[in-house]
């Protein structure tokens, strides 16, 4: 009757939308109603989401940091080859002629120029040198430092006082202090759990600093700094070629200190890496299906839905069959 054919077609549904779901997991092997499968309870999967999440955080915080410290070592390796390029020569300085003399500077002005561009370095669109304040590169132009530098030497008739003067504006906040136009140092950055990474390098750190005021020694004689005094601007030359070559230890030390960082940068980031991929491999697995299971699952749906097929059409038949009788 109807009655027995509605609930034939109802129970027919409800077969063929069970064989759809079991195909579904069976094709994908991941269940259809992960709540179902979980009975409701979500917190392992959240706690692996949220962890997931952290991760993630990391592997950008890691990313960055390492873009960072990488820039900062490629710069001090540049200042390193700019300082090896002159520091013998201007050693050697002290009775070269005045137009050798005069050569040595222009090339240190060049330096110098090269070094405030190092120092200006960026990454990412940042300012790897100007510590929190990532978007204002740290220096100013080499004819703005050697500007204040010649007003700082202003009266000096020795190579002596310049040196002097030279090292007193660097060492003044109010000198190369001023000059400096980015800000304190930045904070650390987490990269992993419990850790983070110290990244606190500025162009005001004593390594690069005295590095500049090697450069900028030599370059003043570009300038006409103790003009006419051959002499005098020999000693200042040689000088420079000493303040050069005692900064080197200094920076060598800069990088390492800035290595070790790298290291630990590179040590989060590969367990982070192996726990995401742990983690993954986790989620996967709460949300995936026995593959016998639901293919056994599947089998067993169809051979329902067969066996209604058979007593749904037995059953029109026989109505038919009422029907013409």
């Amino acid at each position: 009757d109807a009655r027995l054919a509605n609930i034939l077609a109802r129970q027919s549904a409800d077969l063929r939308g069970q064989v759809q779901r079991a195909s579904q997991e069976v094709a994908t092997g991941r269940h259809s109603d992960l709540g179902a499968a979980l009975r409701g309870d979500f917190s392992p999967l959240l706690a692996i989401d949220a962890s997931l999440a952290r991760l993630s955080a990391y592997k950008s915080n890691t990313a960055d940091a390492a873009f960072q410290t990488a820039a900062q070592q490629s710069a001090i390796s540049g200042l390193s080859q700019l300082a090896s390029g002159i520091s013998t020569t201007l050693l050697g300085a002290k009775n070269a002629t005045p137009v050798q003399i005069d050569t040595l500077a222009a090339d240190a002005r060049g330096r110098l120029a090269s070094a405030i561009a190092l120092l200006n370095t960026q990454a990412s669109g940042r300012a790897v040198f100007s510590g929190v304040a990532t978007g204002t590169v740290p220096l100013g132009s080499v004819e703005d430092m050697l500007t204040a530098l010649q007003t700082a030497a202003a009266g000096a008739t020795s190579a002596g006082q310049v040196t002097a003067a030279v090292t007193g504006w660097f060492a003044d906040p109010l000198g190369f202090g001023a000059f400096y136009q980015g800000g304190g140092p930045r904070s650390s950055t987490p990269i992993a759990q419990g850790e983070a990474a110290e990244i606190p390098t500025t162009a005001m750190d004593p390594a690069l600093r005295d590095t500049l005021a090697g450069f900028a020694l030599a370059a003043l004689l570009d300038r006409g700094v103790l003009a006419g005094d051959a002499t005098e601007r020999g000693r200042l030359a040689q000088q420079a070629g000493q303040q050069l070559a005692s900064t080197e230890d200094a920076r060598t030390t800069l990088q390492a200190r800035i290595g070790t960082v790298e290291a630990r940068i590179e040590a989060a980031r590969t367990r982070n890496s192996a726990e995401e991929t742990a983690l993954g491999i986790l989620r996967s697995e709460i949300g995936s299906v026995d593959p016998y299971e639901a293919g056994t699952r599947l089998e067993a749906i169809q051979s329902q839905l067969e066996s209604l097929y058979l007593v749904t059409a037995r059953v029109s038949r026989l109505s038919l069959a009422e029907y013409l009788r």
